[in-house]
């Protein structure tokens, strides 16, 4: 059992959500007159498209957006029973709770989609190998010395941090507002890991539950910042003056049910898995797992060709989470 859910959470991580977001982040929409989207509409039969240019807002937000948007509606009735207003109650009651954990959810899902979509693949999920060294230092911050892992664990960051800065080192896809976008995403994935923990230990909510609850709350903070990015840029855009003779048309509804089935799976398998097998063999296959998201990212997608120190530092990086989920396990 154990074996089966960890290998469907890194395929299913690795080829169907790389291929997924990517695709979302990377469509672009034909642009079209007024006069032909009318006359291409059918009344009979109207195509499988979704209204995303009603919205004036990026590619990451919409993605965040519809992944928390479809994640909880399948966290809703995607069961074999009818209880839905038994866990709609569930996830209300829970919420309050988990306030600070969604909102960190919704930083690093946003920010690592801005990170895809600035500096790619590699890079960005090289990036987030910081979040075992980013965790201890928000611990140390939190809970004082004593919350410190062993001095193995300690010196398995040192790898990490060399490893991250090699990767970067003149990498074709580096820039500064990408790349502090993974490192956003990171830190906040870690303050997530830290603040989940304890708002799981106070509302007893496990698994799956745990990410209907977060992402039922961070639907509300997507759909804030959904609506005054496009207020803002509609605002702009009546106060440049530009035309309306022109627009874009709908997009393919499948990149939006793929967008959404891959997070969702992604994220029930993560949780089923990490009840199965012990802190130190998650860790070492969600480092397998990473490196299998750049291979298969660059397998599909191609990318600008890395140097010999970007490789030796995204093996150096990955090399150092490894290291410290299995250190983590030594008794002080």
């Amino acid at each position: 059992m154990p074996q089966t859910v960890g290998i469907a959470w890194l395929v299913s991580s690795a080829l169907y959500t790389t291929y997924a977001t990517n695709q979302f982040l990377n469509y672009k929409p034909t642009t079209v007159t007024v006069t032909e989207r009318r006359s291409s509409v059918s009344p009979l039969l109207p195509p499988l498209t979704f209204p995303a240019y009603k919205w004036k807002v990026t590619r990451p937000t919409l993605l965040t957006l519809c992944r928390f948007g479809g994640s909880l509606l399948l966290g809703l009735i995607a069961h074999t029973d009818f209880r839905i207003w038994e866990r709609i109650v569930e996830t209300a009651q829970a919420a309050p709770a988990f306030l600070f954990p969604a909102a960190c959810l919704f930083v690093a899902n946003f920010s690592n989609a801005v990170s895809l979509d600035r500096i790619g693949i590699s890079l960005t999920y090289t990036s987030k190998c910081a979040i075992p060294l980013i965790t201890v230092l928000l611990a140390l911050l939190m809970d004082g010395v004593k919350s410190l892992p062993n001095q193995y664990a300690l010196l398995s960051l040192v790898p990490i941090a060399v490893g991250i800065g090699a990767a970067s080192w003149n990498s074709p896809t580096f820039e500064i507002a990408g790349f502090s976008a993974a490192m956003l995403s990171a830190t906040a994935q870690s303050a997530l890991n830290v603040s989940s923990k304890r708002a799981m230990m106070k509302t007893g909510i496990r698994g799956a539950s745990t990410q209907r609850v977060l992402v039922a709350v961070g639907l509300i903070i997507a759909m804030a910042v959904t609506y005054f990015e496009n207020k803002s840029n509609v605002a702009k855009s009546t106060k440049a003056g530009s035309a309306e003779s022109t627009t874009k048309e709908g997009e393919p509804l499948m990149i939006y049910v793929m967008a959404i089935t891959a997070y969702h799976i992604e994220y029930v398998l993560s949780f089923m898995f990490v009840k199965l097998v012990s802190p130190v063999t998650f860790g070492a296959c969600d480092a397998v797992r990473r490196l299998s998201v750049i291979l298969a990212g660059r397998a599909m997608f191609g990318g600008k060709p890395l140097t010999a120190v970007n490789i030796a530092g995204i093996g150096l990086a990955l090399l150092g989470a490894l290291g410290y989920s299995v250190t983590t396990s030594i008794k002080k």
